[in-house]
């Protein structure tokens, strides 16, 4: 059966996520704070991370798991939302889905992963950075690479370990699962539910919630 979430509950995570938010726009760069009024809210418990993004109907949905997302401080709160946000203005959405038959997901959200971590501070400790991919991996990747040099590179230190499962990758995520710790293999899982919609499309969506959150204006 599909978990309940009671009403009350969710009011309450709510009123917590939009003091996030004030914090947010009271930044100095108070752009991820309008970019996230233009965000549709859900709660999940399948996603094996705080926050995560996809694209349904004819909007971006941002996705919230409390059961991680509530362990964070509210620096790190701030730091997963603006993870998302940045997942979505490099186009990471569309990009994967070019990449999708060449690489393995769990190497395509690390490399997306360690793209968007290079611009945050107040990471979570299990966050996927730059340093922990070269440290777990023997790898000498260099900083601020697009995301196409480190999925490569990734993907060639798996092959090498020979440490990805085949199966189950290409699932879709199961509703009625609860996920309670980050797993960096399937945190953007739930890409695979975004709406179909062609790349121009998407694109042009895209930049247009960027203009209004960086004039301060929700269109």
């Amino acid at each position: 059966a599909t978990i309940h979430i009671p009403a009350t509950f969710k009011a309450e995570f709510f009123r917590l996520v939009d003091k996030v938010n004030l914090s947010l726009l009271a930044d100095n760069d108070n752009f991820y704070g309008y970019f996230l009024f233009q965000l549709s809210r859900e709660i999940r418990f399948d996603i094996s991370s705080p926050t995560a993004v996809n694209f349904q109907g004819a909007k971006y949905v941002l996705h919230f798991n409390p059961i991680i997302f509530l362990t964070l401080t509210l620096q790190q709160m701030e730091t997963t939302i603006k993870h998302e946000i940045l997942h979505v203005c490099s186009l990471h959405l569309i990009r994967a889905r070019e990449l999708k038959a060449l690489y393995k997901p769990v190497a395509l959200n690390m490399a997306m992963d360690v793209v968007v971590n290079a611009y945050l501070d107040y990471l979570p400790p299990y966050a996927t950075t730059l340093e922990w991919v070269n440290l777990n991996y023997s790898l000498k990747l260099h900083p601020f690479e697009p995301f196409e040099y480190y999925v490569e590179k990734i993907q060639n230190a798996l092959d090498l370990l020979e440490v990805v499962p085949d199966e189950a990758e290409t699932d879709s995520p199961d509703m009625d699962s609860i996920e309670r710790e980050y797993d960096p293999a399937t945190t953007h899982d739930i890409w695979q539910d975004s709406s179909e919609l062609d790349e121009k499309t998407l694109r042009e969506f895209t930049e247009k919630l960027m203009d209004a959150a960086q004039k301060g204006s929700v269109p």
